[in-house]
C-alpha cells in the first residue's frame, strides 16, 4: 500500500530538481541542433547514384535523439505544470509553505519568520495538514484517510 503522505513529498521535492532538469534537457537540445544540423545544403555527386549507408543512418540517429530529447522536455514540462496546478488548489498559505519548505528549501526558522508563526513545533502541525492537502487533490481518494 502506498504511503501518500510521504508520495507527496517526494513529488514537492522533485519539483526544484524538474527545472533543473528542464534547464539541462533545453541546453542538451541547442547542443544537438547546434552540432548535428546540416551546415549547408550538401553538394550533389551525379558520379554516384546511392546515397551512403553511413549518412543516412547518422542523419536518422540525430533525428532520433532530437525527438526523445524532445519528448523528456514535454514530459518533464507536464510534471512541473501538474504539481504547480496542484499547489494552485491549495488555500494559498499552504501552497506557500510548501513552496518554501520542499521547493526552495527554506530553513524552519526562516519559513516560520515568513509565514508569521513563532513556534517550530506549529510549522510542522501546519506542514503536515498542507501535505496531506496536497495529497488528497494530487492522488485522490485513498489519500483522504490523510485529513
Amino acid at each position: 500500500m502506498i504511503n501518500y503522505f510521504d508520495a507527496a513529498e517526494n513529488t514537492l521535492r522533485s519539483r526544484s530538481m524538474l527545472e533543473k532538469a528542464l534547464k539541462n534537457l533545453m541546453r542538451r537540445q541547442e547542443r544537438i541542433m547546434r552540432h548535428n544540423a546540416p551546415s549547408g545544403y550538401p553538394s550533389l555527386d551525379t558520379s554516384k547514384p546511392y546515397t551512403s549507408t553511413k549518412s543516412v543512418n547518422d542523419a536518422l540517429t540525430d533525428c532520433i535523439e532530437i525527438a526523445e530529447v524532445a519528448r523528456e522536455i514535454n514530459c518533464t514540462k507536464d510534471k512541473i505544470d501538474e504539481i504547480d496546478s496542484v499547489l494552485q488548489q491549495l488555500d494559498p498559505q499552504d501552497a506557500e509553505l510548501l513552496r518554501l519548505w520542499y521547493i526552495e528549501r527554506k530553513s524552519k526558522e526562516e519559513i516560520a519568520a515568513q509565514v508569521n508563526y513563532a513556534s517550530r513545533t506549529s510549522i510542522y502541525d501546519l506542514r503536515n495538514k498542507a501535505v496531506a492537502g496536497f495529497a488528497v487533490l494530487y492522488f485522490g481518494a485513498d489519500a483522504g484517510a490523510l485529513l
